[in-house]
């Protein structure tokens, strides 16, 4: 094998084990040339062995399920999160919720007459709310995405740039430390950077898999949100990196759900 082969498999080797990698670190490492790792970085990614970005390169994402199939996945973990999600809605407050598994969840137990009004862009969250009767719904408009179970687009954005809201609940990909916020598509970010910026107070909450799990799209870093919902077995390396952040996001460990 030549060197230069040996070279890029051992690249691959640390995106997948490190989820990322920097071409100046990589240069170093390898003692050769920013622009030799820029071209390996250039021909893995062509490759479909990894995504090249600026810096460097990450852990390509693999496709994400549908909403419909990840609707019942981690079912006992996400009821821990959605009622950690309610407790953070003060009486009165509109809220906006964003789509996702996760608060499909937290609007299933949020109990009618909380939240004076709930504006949503999944329309599957609108109709597990359609029973409420003390709570308005407002559903955005917008084009349907299947994949993500929500509206998306420049009409759902200037939506909700219109909107001034107490509490805006937000589904993401993945939480970094160093990174922040993440989204697998480029729609869903700028949705999710339109909620955050409308709220007064704005909470985030993540499964295990979601924690340092890069993702393509940035939406903001972590020092724009108030609160970080994450499981109580949460990694104690990955809650120690967040809890060292400034500032710090509010991180609240959801205790489990009694039956």
């Amino acid at each position: 094998m030549q060197l230069a082969e040996e070279r890029r498999q051992r690249i691959v080797d640390m995106v997948d084990q490190q989820g990322k990698v920097l071409a100046a670190e990589l240069a170093l490492r390898f003692q050769t040339s920013e622009d030799t790792i820029r071209r390996d970085l250039r021909e893995l990614d062509a490759a479909g062995l990894l995504r090249r970005v600026h810096g460097g390169a990450m852990r390509r994402t693999r496709a994400e399920p549908s909403f419909g199939q990840r609707v019942d996945d981690a079912g006992a973990r996400k009821a821990m999160l959605a009622q950690a999600l309610c407790e953070a809605v003060r009486p009165g407050d509109t809220v906006l919720v964003d789509a996702g598994t996760t608060n499909l969840a937290f609007a299933r137990l949020l109990e009618d007459g909380r939240a004076a009004a709930i504006i949503t862009n999944s329309p599957q969250i609108a109709l597990a709310l359609g029973e409420l009767r003390k709570t308005r719904v407002i559903l955005l408009g917008g084009i349907y995405a299947g994949h993500a179970g929500a509206v998306l687009g420049a009409q759902t954005v200037d939506e909700i740039r219109r909107l001034r809201v107490n509490l805006a609940v937000v589904g993401v990909c993945s939480v970094e430390a160093d990174r922040g916020l993440g989204a697998s598509d480029a729609e869903e970010a700028a949705v999710k950077r339109a909620m955050l910026a409308a709220a007064s107070r704005r909470v985030v909450a993540a499964l295990n898999e979601r924690l340092e799990a890069p993702a393509p799209f940035l939406i903001a870093p972590l020092g724009e949100v108030d609160q970080l919902v994450l499981e109580a077995a949460c990694p104690p390396e990955v809650l120690e990196r967040l809890r060292q952040l400034d500032p710090t996001p509010d991180i609240k460990l959801a205790a489990k759900v009694k039956p």
